[in-house]
């Protein structure tokens, strides 16, 4: 088996420089080109039991999330996963489906496993407490245990989402969100959309389908869309709804109830998710900086693990994208 040495005399260049590419620190580019070569070239693989007894860590991170079938988690983890692998980090991949128990089951588990740090979408305040002294990065969710937080601009993304709606002709708005109300900057989304519609002085109306789970009622969006449409014809011409997920909901709604989508009404969702990650936008949508996101909450939590300081709020940029639900204006 090949040892650190042996891809070092291979490579050209001294033991600590392989270190310092499997550990993630900087080298030039010539020297981490030569280092991975040899890596692949003679199969070398990092003893990480022997790596964590030399230096108290086990290099890895704990990763907490709702729902890996959701598209908008899948594509955070994933983009996590590569940066923490450049980093010379494993993921211990964790699905609470917003379940205390399992959140209690996951954190247990990340401390009897010895994990550096924890990244977590989304779990109950109340269990924190059993992450004890490890480094914890929230995405989008704050805590009364402060913690570090990276998200993205959601209240200016909500702002976005109106004046797209309002410069494209629409007169009379509507919001429909799900999720937690548990305090999370996703909550913002609503507020900018309120305040731009407030500040352009078109009537607008919001809809909350969610609960503290994270879980909501399609029926309850099916009524309020059914009571609104009188004679073929729906009270309102624009909706922004909180996630694309839920936006492709309501335009399956919209299309049974005989509603032209983007002619009648036009959507908006929230995200920025795209067929396969890939093609065409699914909708409409104020995008996510999702691998931004990831990097930057990656990037904090291996400062928090280093004990360097690391920014409590990182908060980055949305945009509109053409996903086919709204008229180009």
């Amino acid at each position: 088996m090949a040892t650190i040495k042996d891809v070092a005399n291979d490579a050209g260049v001294a033991v600590g420089t392989v270190s310092k590419v499997l550990n993630g620190h900087y080298v030039s580019p010539e020297n981490k080109r030569k280092v991975e070569e040899s890596i692949e070239r003679l199969g070398y693989q990092m003893n990480y039991y022997a790596r964590g007894l030399k230096t108290s860590y086990t290099y890895t991170v704990a990763v907490i999330i709702p729902d890996i079938l959701n598209p908008f988690f899948a594509r955070l983890v994933y983009a996590a996963e590569q940066e923490l692998y450049k980093s010379g980090y494993r993921m211990f991949l964790c699905q609470s489906q917003n379940d205390p128990e399992k959140d209690s089951y996951y954190l247990r588990l990340a401390r009897q496993n010895k994990v550096d740090g924890i990244m977590g979408i989304t779990f109950n305040e109340t269990e924190l407490s059993l992450a004890g002294d490890i480094p914890v990065v929230m995405i989008d969710r704050h805590l009364q245990h402060k913690v570090c937080c990276v998200s993205s601009d959601n209240f200016g993304g909500g702002e976005l989402a109106a004046k797209r709606l309002i410069d494209g002709g629409c007169k009379k708005l509507l919001f429909i969100r799900s999720g937690s109300h548990l305090s999370s900057e996703t909550l913002k989304r609503g507020e900018g959309f309120a305040s731009m519609c407030r500040e352009k002085k078109i009537d607008y109306e919001m809809l909350d389908s969610g609960d503290d789970t994270g879980a909501f009622d399609d029926g309850i969006i099916r009524s309020y869309l059914k009571e609104r449409i009188i004679d073929g014809k729906a009270s309102f011409d624009g909706i922004y709804t909180s996630t694309d997920k839920l936006a492709l909901i309501v335009l399956d709604l919209l299309n049974h109830l005989h509603i032209r989508v983007p002619e009648d009404v036009q959507l908006i969702g929230h995200d920025g998710l795209r067929q396969m990650n890939r093609g065409p936008y699914l909708v409409s949508s104020i995008a996510q900086p999702i691998e931004e996101m990831a990097r930057a909450a990656v990037n904090t939590l291996l400062k928090l693990i280093r004990k360097e300081p690391a920014r409590e709020m990182t908060m980055l940029p949305v945009e509109f994208v053409e996903g086919g639900t709204t008229k180009v204006s």
